[in-house]
């Protein structure tokens, strides 16, 4: 073991210096292949002097790291990995890579770092070359691994979040309620508090869509969303047209009222024309397995109270 660390010293003497001066070429060779496909043009016009910094950083840690002892070796790759996660998500959250180019980009980093690795140690002894290739290649793996394990991980949680929510009003929609419903009423048992359900629509929503046009129709239900993220109303679906579900816990019934009054006294506000129609429920125990028969109160209980405007 201790030759093997003064190996280590004697290469990291030899070798040090002249990894680190080929990192600006490793750089360069990889600008020069992704530049080569249009689907990097906008990421290397807009994104490439920061992407610049944070490679070279990397770059320049790989370089120590190479040299260490094993066990700290391995600790490294373990810390590259999870930072080559990160960075993943950051850019598919910055939309800086195509996903469709990936497997190019992380060829291309691959290919280029190790081609000017090889040629550092070109005149070294065998055993010194696929010592370095060998772990050069590892850190190459885990940082590629790791990378598109987070792109690919928020990829994930990004088509999951779109598939639940409704594109206009970004509420949740009509399916994803039925997701929610048992952990809602769930953790409102375990807490041991109240969960009301309430359904409400728009008065006079057709003839606003007809009088004002669908532009003002959808700028209408926009509000009504912006209006409950407002009121931390967390748990909002909308079904469809102008019919909204919230789930209110920590709320009984006469609470669930006097919450969508107040949504209601907003809404005018904004628009003095506008009013809503309205039903709320306290969901019971049974509320999971009998969940159409809450709905259809609440539904009544709205019509019930659509009438009464009318009237």
């Amino acid at each position: 073991m201790e030759n093997f660390q003064l190996d280590l010293r004697t290469l990291k003497k030899s070798l040090l210096k002249e990894f680190m001066n080929s990192v600006p070429a490793m750089i360069h060779t990889h600008k020069e292949h992704l530049s080569r496909y249009e689907e990097f043009h906008s990421f290397l016009n807009g994104f490439v002097e920061q992407y610049e910094k944070i490679l070279e950083k990397f770059l320049r840690g790989i370089v120590h790291a190479v040299f260490l002892q094993e066990e700290r070796f391995q600790f490294f790759l373990k810390q590259a990995e999870e930072k080559a996660f990160r960075s993943g998500i950051h850019f598919l959250r910055h939309q800086r890579i195509p996903h469709q180019a990936l497997a190019c980009f992380s060829t291309s980093i691959r290919e280029t770092v190790l081609h000017e690795m090889k040629s550092v140690v070109d005149n070294e002894s065998l055993s010194v070359q696929l010592f370095m290739l060998d772990r050069w290649n590892t850190v190459a793996h885990r940082a590629i691994t790791g990378f598109l394990s987070g792109f690919s991980s928020q990829q994930f949680k990004d088509l999951k979040e779109i598939s639940i929510r409704d594109p206009l009003t970004n509420l949740y929609n009509r399916r994803y309620f039925y997701d929610c419903l048992e952990k809602e009423i769930n953790k409102a048992q375990k807490q041991k508090m109240p969960i009301t359900l309430v359904m409400f629509d728009i008065n006079n929503f057709k003839h606003i869509n007809d009088e004002y046009g669908h532009h003002t129709g959808d700028e209408l239900l926009q509000q009504i969303a912006e209006l409950s993220k407002r009121l931390k109303l967390l748990s909002g679906f909308r079904f469809g047209g102008d019919e909204f579900v919230f789930l209110l816990p920590g709320l009984t019934e006469e609470e669930a009222y006097k919450l969508v009054e107040k949504m209601e006294n907003q809404l005018m506000a904004w628009n003095t024309s506008i009013s809503l129609a309205y039903g709320a429920i306290e969901l019971l125990g049974d509320a999971c397995d009998n969940i159409d028969y809450y709905l259809q109160m609440a539904d009544e209980r709205m019509y019930s109270n659509k009438r009464e405007v009318k009237t």
